[in-house]
């Protein structure tokens, strides 16, 4: 064989085995700065690149293989191109191998300048592998050392045609989705205000199935501060589709409170059933459970600080899907384990989106994620009608309007000491969602003083007249609707304290 395997790769894993078993099947080494030499320290015969093109590399690295002389060689016709490529004594390279500079890594570990950040932008490597995978009716390209092993066990051309074939398709979205790392960084969050929108993501695991079993399933996580490289699985069953979105949306709810002070939510199907902030852990998991008991059984439930002995032990007393937290004692990962169905998943990286994204037939929908609650800032909202309210009601206006945020419409939350009451969620009207949450707990001395959150505003003053007879006291919406003189009006003569936040958490 007289072709040239063309080598030229960052990542070095298997790659002297690898050029043993070529050079055993007859292929020239073609190579290029560093690899050539860790090559040639290793005793291999390698020719260098600038020996072929008659130009050395230039640019420290910048200018390397982008030559006639390569690109020749890799993306000649066979049978077609012979004379052209004959006349100009260009090499016939029929395998390139190459991967490219670790440009996520270095975005991930956050420590290089702009400028730095730049050289580690591979522009001859990418070239390279499209065009060999351009041009696999002939010319294997490889850009993964785990696909190494497939190509040396390749038993004939009808093999060899259909592996050169799924090499390609690795090849192109291997580029595209390195091109969607570089264009996110440069992008800087303004992805929405430009024409193209580029999402690459690495698969993180198959899934046994997706929401429902003939559905097939796969997680991918996206680069470069993905949420979900940063769960680590300590216990339980492998998790599921379903239960990988409900961890998300807890932990998300979650994320809205920052320690010290114990937070715990206990959600659904996407939605939470109970939440609430404590003195305690174990306080604060006893009432989020207050909240609605019979719909947390199979939840997920989220902490904010690190789960104590007390805290697993009332877990272990029911069933759940999935427990996660920032931290675990010793005590209580042993209690948790007699459970051994029970996920139990140490969280390190709260979530955070910057952007939504919906997937239609032929297209998408893409939105800035809803960020806007008051993290670093103090809250904004106007008091428009009642009396003045205590300092703890204050709380427990803003808890619940922090709960209802993460309530898919129409949804109502109600709330007293900061914990969940009851909810009403994902109804087409939002007087039902109010009469449903209330009599949900119209017997529970709970709701007596309590306080209600919309999410969107009240198109009526019906919900307003619900809510009071049922004794909440006080009431959190947007505003927005062209009947708020009536909502404000009828509050005012049932001497209900309304807040306005002029700021929709509608989530459709």
């Amino acid at each position: 064989m007289n072709s040239y395997a063309l080598l030229s790769v960052y990542d070095k894993t298997g790659l002297e085995e690898f050029a043993k078993e070529l050079t055993a099947k007859g292929y020239r080494l073609l190579s290029t700065g560093g690899t050539a030499q860790f090559l040639q320290e290793r005793g291999f015969t390698v020719t260098p690149v600038e020996e072929i093109t008659g130009f050395p590399e230039i640019f420290h690295g910048r200018v390397k293989t982008l030559h006639p002389k390569v690109f020749g060689g890799v993306l000649y016709r066979r049978g077609t191109d012979d004379a052209v490529r004959e006349e100009q004594e260009i090499p016939s390279i029929d395998l390139v191998v190459v991967n490219f500079y670790p440009f996520e890594k270095v975005w991930q570990e956050g420590k290089l300048t702009p400028d730095e950040m730049i050289e580690f932008i591979d522009i001859g490597g990418p070239s390279m592998v499209r065009a060999a995978a351009k041009n696999h009716r002939w010319v294997t390209i490889i850009t993964d050392p785990t696909d190494y092993p497939g190509f040396l066990g390749l038993k004939d051309e009808e093999e060899a045609k259909g592996f050169r074939k799924k090499m390609a398709l690795k090849a192109f979205l291997t580029t595209g989705f390195y091109d969607s790392l570089i264009a996110r960084y440069l992008a800087d969050g303004e992805e929405i205000d430009l024409p193209y929108f580029l999402l690459g993501g690495r698969r993180h695991q198959e899934l046994r199935y997706g929401e429902n079993p003939h559905q097939k399933a796969a997680l991918f996580s996206v680069p470069p501060h993905s949420y979900i490289q940063g769960l680590q699985q300590l216990q339980g069953k492998e998790l599921s589709y379903n239960n990988i979105k409900d961890l998300y949306e807890t932990m998300a709810l979650v994320a809205d409170y920052p320690p010290p002070r114990p937070f715990c939510a206990i959600t659904k199907h996407n939605n939470a059933c109970g939440a609430a902030l404590a003195d305690t852990v174990s306080a604060a998991y006893r009432l989020a459970l207050e909240g609605d008991p019979l719909s947390a059984y199979g939840g997920i439930i989220g902490f904010n600080v690190e789960v104590d002995e007390e805290t697993a032990a009332e877990i272990t007393k029911s069933f759940y899907e999935v427990i996660a937290a920032p931290a675990f004692s010793k005590e209580a990962l042993a209690l948790l384990a007699t459970k051994k169905n029970l996920r139990v998943i140490l969280q390190k990286r709260p979530p955070h989106r910057d952007l939504n994204l919906t997937l239609l037939d032929g297209g998408f929908l893409l939105q800035e994620q809803d960020n806007s609650l008051w993290r670093d800032q103090e809250p904004r909202y106007e008091q428009v009608a009642g009396p003045s309210l205590p300092e703890e009601r204050i709380k427990d206006l803003l808890f619940a309007w922090t709960m209802v945020k993460h309530l898919k419409s129409n949804a109502i939350c109600i709330v007293n000491n900061e914990r969940i009451v009851a909810i009403g969620t994902g109804f087409t009207s939002r007087v039902d969602a109010v009469r449903f949450a209330v009599d949900r707990v119209k017997d529970s001395p709970a709701l007596k003083g309590a306080v209600l959150a919309s999410e969107a505003f009240f198109p009526c003053s019906d919900s307003i007249e619900v809510a009071f007879q049922a004794g909440v006291s006080a009431v959190i919406q947007p505003g927005g609707s062209i009947r708020d003189k009536e909502v404000i009006a009828r509050c005012e003569e049932l001497s209900i304290p309304l807040f306005l936040t002029h700021i929709r958490h509608f989530k459709h």
